[in-house]
């Protein structure tokens, strides 16, 4: 009452007499050591704030900027055109119906970029029933099968889970680096893609990690590779019509945008 008497008074001397203190609502804690008590519990009257990160997993979340153990066997060079394409019982090559493939490597379930581009390459699907698409994921099949689920199906594309990576490993695709994970660039274009065609990603799927390299290949009939790498940025745009074009199919359309 007195500090405020006084404060009053001060005003006045300096010829703002006019001028009005603000008051606190009636339902606002008496003083600011109750108010600060009540907005920790979240129960002030009138000005509860909301928590930003009440629904965030934050187990999930933080475990997929972990570096995750190494994969079975070392991680192989790339394999460059004209060179056979690594085979295993998971992804056996040249394939067993004869078609050539397509394949994507998804750095993880939930990534916005990865979204896109497991959205792009499943319409290029339907377009080319010649030629055989399989994305490759490294998270536990229950979110694999959960994101592709919450994209609207995989169509008529094969996924395959490799929660090993050993793959990945097979095919050149070992963890990022700084550089190429959190280049500003990527935060620009993120926000951009999610702003201008509303795919801003969903939540880390469970096993995956931010720090494992993507990639795509094209693999003829013979097991040739004749298209492809591993992706040099996280926002690399994957033109899946040339690797379609390098297995003899016309493109068409445009390329998927990050």
């Amino acid at each position: 009452m007195l500090s405020k008497l006084g404060t009053k008074i001060a005003l006045r001397k300096a010829g703002l007499g006019n001028v009005s203190l603000p008051s606190w609502p009636a339902n606002e804690a008496k003083s600011s050591g109750a108010r600060g008590t009540e907005a920790a519990e979240g129960t002030s009257g009138g000005y509860e704030l909301s928590n930003p990160f009440a629904n965030v997993q934050w187990g999930k979340a933080l475990s997929s900027w972990q570096t995750p153990p190494p994969p079975p066997n070392p991680v192989a060079e790339p394999p460059t055109v004209g060179a056979r394409a690594p085979s295993s019982v998971k992804l056996k090559f040249p394939a067993i119906d004869g078609r050539p493939c397509v394949v994507l490597f998804l750095r993880y379930c939930g990534c916005p970029f990865t979204q896109k581009l497991f959205l792009h390459m499943r319409s290029l699907a339907n377009r080319h029933t010649g030629i055989h698409f399989i994305a490759v994921s490294h998270c536990t099949p229950d979110a694999t099968n959960a994101w592709t689920k919450a994209l609207g199906g995989a169509w008529n594309i094969d996924v395959v889970v490799d929660q090993t990576r050993e793959l990945y490993a097979a095919w050149g695709l070992g963890i990022s680096n700084w550089g190429h994970l959190l280049h500003p660039r990527n935060g620009y274009n993120q926000y951009l893609l999610g702003k201008t065609e509303g795919v801003w990603g969903q939540k880390v799927g469970e096993g995956g990690c931010r720090w494992q390299t993507g990639g795509a290949y094209a693999v003829d009939a013979r097991g040739t590779v004749v298209w492809g790498g591993p992706m040099a940025s996280v926002d690399e745009q994957i033109a899946f019509e040339d690797g379609a074009k390098a297995l003899g199919f016309g493109g068409g359309g445009t390329p998927g945008v990050f």
